[in-house]
């Protein structure tokens, strides 16, 4: 990406093509001062424009677009399934989770607690950086301790606030 220097060099540039147009058009040219000075003033605009239009334009910004997680190493028993198990657990339970991140666990095949309870660093990991900037929840809401608790059958203050249905 260009900086503020670049094109600062592009007018300098320009100024001294300029420059040198109204040496050699009042020096030795036949033109006099004022005219040599129009069409020193006019070349030097237009290079130091053309310069920039060539030199300083910039790269364009990348997207994401072309970028996707790597793909799933983990245990075997938490690796995602195409097929949806008939049975879900409502993660909202958990806390830190939210419909939202709900419905993009259940698109990679996260549907039980037990899925969640079952999770070492290397998966926390990868769906910390599939969930992208919420993906620090995991582990500062301790996701896989709640769902430990969740699966076992007991219960959580957040969880008995989302069953009464206080939240979401």
């Amino acid at each position: 990406m260009p900086t503020e220097n670049d094109t600062r060099l592009c007018w300098i540039s320009g100024t001294g093509l300029g420059l040198l147009v109204w040496i050699l058009t009042v020096g030795p040219g036949d033109l006099n001062w004022f005219e040599g000075l129009v069409l020193a003033l006019v070349s030097g605009v237009l290079f130091g424009a053309f310069l920039i239009w060539l030199l300083c334009r910039g790269e364009p910004a990348m997207d994401a677009s072309h970028w996707a997680p790597p793909p799933f190493t983990g245990n075997p028993a938490v690796q995602p399934k195409k097929t949806v198990p008939a049975v879900r657990d409502d993660l909202k339970e958990i806390r830190g989770i939210g419909p939202k991140l709900e419905e993009m666990l259940n698109e990679h095949g996260i549907t039980r607690f037990a899925q969640i309870a079952a999770w070492d660093d290397k998966e926390i990991d990868h769906f910390a950086e599939v969930i992208g900037r919420m993906g620090g929840r995991i582990r500062n809401d301790d996701w896989v301790g709640q769902a430990r608790t969740l699966a076992a059958g007991g219960g959580t203050e957040f969880s008995k606030r989302v069953e009464e249905g206080g939240l979401y």
